[in-house]
């Protein structure tokens, strides 16, 4: 390929990632503040929307059913501890903070979209980059890793790698850094909730990728958030006492 024509099939790339980041007409601004509405956790969970009660829903809680595990992510699952939790750090990574039932904050950008728990009495952002700009190839692993966006029609799909992998349920099923992340976000048929299902395709610990969670979003705009802050679990205080010593 000559330099010449490499350059316009790069301009043609970045032409169509640009479209793709633009919102399109027929697309609703769902930019707001939102509570969940209970879950329908895949893949143990119903595969209709359905209100759930979280005092209900364990989560799938003990059970691999629908879970296409490898032998290394059943043997992680396993063999976990739960006191290795980062939860009682009071630290939750993408994707478990997306099904915990905290309010979620969503701000669409033309460049940046912005998605956002509250946690602790603050919300947690992630960077939603919409100019389809590939991740850094030295980037490191974090808690939320990296995010680009697009839009399909009127849903918006984020696709995100390099998070630290870990614990996905309360039960602990793991995910690794290895994974990749597809979630889908559109309006309700009633023009006012949010729509969001999250698919993984991890081919550390999965033989094949699955849908992990699906939830029904109501619109909050004017809900008070809880001003409790997250305290360590006292076995990692006395860890970290034992650290500095």
């Amino acid at each position: 390929m000559t330099v010449s024509r490499y350059i316009l099939v790069c301009a043609g790339c970045l032409a169509v990632a640009a479209a793709a980041a633009q919102r399109p007409a027929e697309a609703i601004d769902f930019s707001g503040v939102y509570r969940p509405a209970g879950l329908a956790v895949q893949p143990c969970g119903s595969n209709e929307w359905l209100r759930r009660s979280f005092e209900t829903d364990k989560f799938c809680l003990g059970s691999d059913e629908g879970f296409p595990f490898s032998d290394a992510g059943l043997a992680a699952w396993q063999e976990y501890s739960p006191i290795e939790d980062p939860v009682l750090r009071c630290i939750e990574s993408f994707p478990r903070s997306a099904m915990r039932g905290r309010p979620l904050r969503i701000t669409l950008g033309e460049e940046i979209t912005e998605i956002a728990y509250w946690f602790s009495n603050q919300w947690q952002t992630r960077e939603v980059h919409m100019n389809g700009s590939p991740a850094p190839a030295d980037l490191e692993h974090t808690d939320f890793g990296y995010s680009t966006g697009r839009w399909t029609g009127d849903t918006l799909i984020v696709e995100t790698t390099h998070t630290n992998g870990g614990p996905m349920f309360n039960d602990h099923k793991q995910s690794s850094p290895e994974a990749r992340y597809t979630e889908r976000y559109w309006v309700a048929p009633d023009g006012r909730n949010l729509l969001m299902d999250i698919a993984i395709d991890d081919p550390i610990y999965y033989t094949t990728p699955f849908l992990v969670n699906r939830q029904e979003w109501l619109s909050a705009p004017d809900r008070p958030l809880s001003e409790t802050e997250c305290t360590p679990s006292s076995i990692w205080a006395e860890r970290d006492d034992d650290a500095d010593e």
